[in-house]
């Protein structure tokens, strides 16, 4: 651990309100690491466990909070292990919680501020917008330099019109000073550049490493005893609430081509539930679930899949404009996609020729097109052959590449 009194001047901080850092963060951590910076990572408390990552450190460990803050914390932290994080009752209590009972940007300042001035870096990172006051403030008082990376149009997310206003009020107030600001995707980036007059926001995508080419195996039709013939959708991340699981499993009881079965790698709130509903729906010879695996083993998984879904919709802003980290593992894996047809998805996946964009809105609707994507065995050819290109350009080593010269400015 890097002692305060170092002053490192390649000492980069960043700053997260995960518990669970994001695979961004850690990319990122690691290339910049092999350009000669030194990084340290702040984040949340962990429920239990420990983190793998030395660079890691928790707000609780170095600072704690003051009275409020650790109460909040101390109730959420209770209150979701009994309601999906993205589900009905988390959204009222934390709707009501920011409304009523502590602000967004007091809040966040004061529990993770203590921690991040016991470090003078060259540089502090805000990782999306809580962090953002934060950063400011710590560069403000040690004269560092200042990055902002928005993981997402933060403030157009499903909130209500006060929670909309209020983060969106605060991202205007503080993202003039970021001496770089970069996105995940080109629409989040011309939206922030319009929003606040700002120029020059850069893309770095949320891609995956791809040293070496995918291995095909048919792994998940070993696990699940599966016949050859028979093709895998897969779903992967989280089942939470808000990506439209339900209607991905319900569309499988209309797909009349009987070798098609989905498998949904993952754990999450809705995992019980979903079972509930294969089972109630007589699919359990169709729907199969396997059990979230470690980063580093997900792409041999993946790569034993025929295709891969995202069934994600527009039902904010910032859902139209998502790319979720699922859609650079498909590719990386080398697995043909079918996807919700939004903007930034379309330019990857129908652009680049890797899979099959469309409605996905209704269970009949998705289950149409699944029987589409599957109609034509020389366009799943070439779209496979396509993806072997498409890996080397849509890729962490390009990315990596782009966030070192990007920090160039910072030295």
């Amino acid at each position: 651990m890097f002692e305060p009194e170092k002053r490192a001047n390649r000492l980069v901080v960043m700053l997260t309100a995960d518990r669970q850092i994001d695979r961004r963060i850690t990319l990122e951590a690691d290339v910049l690491e092999s350009a000669g910076w030194q990084v340290v990572i702040i984040g949340m408390p962990l429920d239990s466990g420990y983190d793998h990552d030395k660079r890691t450190v928790r707000v609780q460990d170095r600072a704690g909070a003051v009275n409020r803050e650790n109460l909040v914390l101390a109730t959420y932290r209770r209150i979701r292990r009994f309601f999906p994080m993205n589900g009905i009752v988390m959204r009222w209590l934390k709707k009501l919680t920011w409304r009523y009972f502590i602000d967004q940007e007091s809040f966040f300042t004061r529990l993770f501020l203590p921690t991040a001035l016991r470090y003078s870096p060259r540089v502090f990172v805000a990782h999306d917008l809580p962090m953002l006051p934060v950063a400011v403030k710590a560069a403000r008082a040690c004269g560092s330099r200042f990055v902002y990376d928005s993981h997402e149009l933060y403030s157009e997310q499903e909130f209500s019109d006060w929670e909309k206003r209020r983060w969106a009020s605060i991202e205007k107030r503080y993202i003039g000073e970021s001496d770089l600001v970069i996105t995940v995707n080109q629409s989040i980036a011309t939206e922030l550049e319009k929003r606040y007059q700002i120029n020059d926001v850069k893309v770095i995508y949320n891609a995956v490493m791809t040293t070496q080419a995918p291995t095909v195996s048919r792994r998940l039709h070993e696990i699940f005893g599966l016949s050859a013939d028979k093709k895998i959708v897969l779903l992967q991340g989280g089942l939470s609430a808000g990506r439209h699981l339900e209607v991905l499993v319900d569309s499988i009881k209309y797909v009349k081509n009987l070798s098609l079965v989905l498998v949904l790698l993952g754990d999450g709130m809705l995992l019980s539930s979903l079972k509930k509903r294969v089972q109630k729906m007589g699919l359990g010879c169709r729907v199969y679930f396997h059990p979230a695996v470690p980063q580093s083993d997900l792409l041999k998984l993946t790569a034993a899949a025929d295709a891969g879904v995202i069934p994600y919709q527009p039902t904010c802003l910032n859902n139209l404009y998502c790319t979720p980290n699922k859609l650079f593992e498909f590719i990386a894996a080398g697995i043909p996609i079918l996807a919700t047809d939004l903007p930034e998805i379309r330019r990857i996946v129908h652009d680049k020729n890797i899979g099959m964009v469309g409605d996905t809105s209704s269970s009949q609707k998705l289950a149409k097109l699944l029987e589409e994507f599957f109609s034509n065995e020389q366009r799943l050819s070439k779209w496979r052959q396509k993806l072997a290109e498409v890996r080397q350009e849509v890729c962490w080593e390009h990315e990596g590449r782009k966030l070192i010269e990007s920090y160039e400015v910072l030295r």
